[in-house]
């Protein structure tokens, strides 16, 4: 029997290592990838501490910054980026010892990602030396400029319809050879002028959409996963919280209410700091039924068939990513109509009608 667990245990501790190589690995041949993994880590560690592996879930975040670092990322960013997983690490902590709601949880969760991605985007904008969306424009815009191939960028883009060309040049001579494209020098100007403006306009709505996605969504599986972690660790008799279930209060429709005034309100302020608190309300207001309609969707196709629950996952998934309005509606309407329950008669009810 020792011998068994001995075995056990350095299999165990035998994976975790392979584990840390992967990620520092990745992190180090891809420092973009470093970012990604970073800030999905606690999907990962926040578990792994609640079931018990404490030294596993703290050295964990360790690898991708250590990766990102000596590849020649910068410091700051390498301290970031154990900053998420270690800041819901300290949630899952205080959960133990203080008692806290699972709203709450996810909430602070939430709120770890924000804080993360915020120092992140400081710090970047800090070494682009400007404002930040500005600034991004300006450095694609310039990487363009000076690539060899930035008319066949600009080509393409014209192509996909992200670019119009002006009427002037519609007769502008152009050459191309194979892959390579070589446009008139005031079209490309006009061109890169146009695509600072358009990136800087997509820069400021699709940042603060991420961002406020990325942390909701984050936050919400992770203390999912965390609790369910817990859950087995207790024993049979302690309910598992799934994603499916998820509903909101009649609090928390009031508090979603209150955010879709604060959106109309903020709508109507040109304020640039107004817009950007507008841009990340709508967000949040939007995942927040877009997640529930997923959960509802994957709840009503695995009623027959629960064994195809991942599969219904992975289709809610790809509909959260090509077609959202559509779970955004089914979240709206679920608030009115409960999907989950219509339908589905107790088992007390259905003795009395036999």
């Amino acid at each position: 029997m020792d011998a068994t667990v001995t075995l056990g245990t350095w299999k165990r501790y035998l994976w975790h290592m392979i584990t840390f190589g992967v990620l520092l690995g990745c992190a180090y041949l891809l420092p973009p990838l470093a970012f990604i993994v970073a800030l999905s880590l606690s999907l990962i560690v926040c578990p792994a501490f609640s079931d018990g592996d404490t030294w596993y879930a703290l050295a964990l975040p360790l690898a991708p910054a250590i990766g990102f670092f000596i590849s020649g990322g910068d410091a700051y960013f390498s301290l970031l980026l154990t900053m998420f997983p270690y800041l819901c690490l300290l949630v899952v902590a205080a959960k133990q010892r203080w008692r806290m709601t699972f709203l709450m949880e996810i909430l602070l969760c939430t709120g770890a990602f924000l804080l993360s991605a915020l120092g992140m985007l400081m710090r970047l904008s800090e070494l682009l030396g400007g404002p930040l969306f500005q600034s991004l424009s300006q450095y694609v815009v310039d990487s363009i400029r000076s690539s060899l191939f930035g008319g066949s960028v600009l080509y393409r883009l014209t192509q996909f319809g992200f670019l119009t060309v002006p009427d002037a040049y519609r007769n502008s001579a152009g050459f191309q050879l194979g892959d390579f494209v070589l446009l008139n020098p005031s079209l490309q100007k006009e061109l890169l002028n146009m695509l600072r403006l358009r990136l800087n306009e997509g820069f400021s709505q699709w940042i603060p959409s991420v961002l406020m996605q990325g942390s909701i969504i984050l936050g919400l599986f992770t203390a999912i996963g965390t609790e369910r972690a817990r859950a087995r660790k207790a024993g049979a008799h302690q309910p598992m919280p799934s994603f499916t279930l998820l509903r909101l209060s009649r609090r928390e429709q009031g508090f979603m209410l209150a955010l879709c005034i604060c959106v109309v309100l903020a709508s109507f302020s040109s304020n640039a700091i107004t817009s950007l608190v507008y841009a990340l309300m709508y967000a949040a207001f939007l995942a927040v039924y877009q997640l529930l309609g997923a959960a509802i969707m994957i709840f009503m196709l695995a009623r027959r068939h629960p064994e195809r629950k991942v599969l219904y996952g992975i289709l809610a998934t790809i509909i959260y990513l090509i077609f959202p309005v559509a779970l955004f509606l089914l979240g709206v309407v679920d608030q009115f109509i409960n999907f989950r329950t219509s339908g589905i008669q107790p088992k007390d009810q259905d003795q009395e009608e036999e």
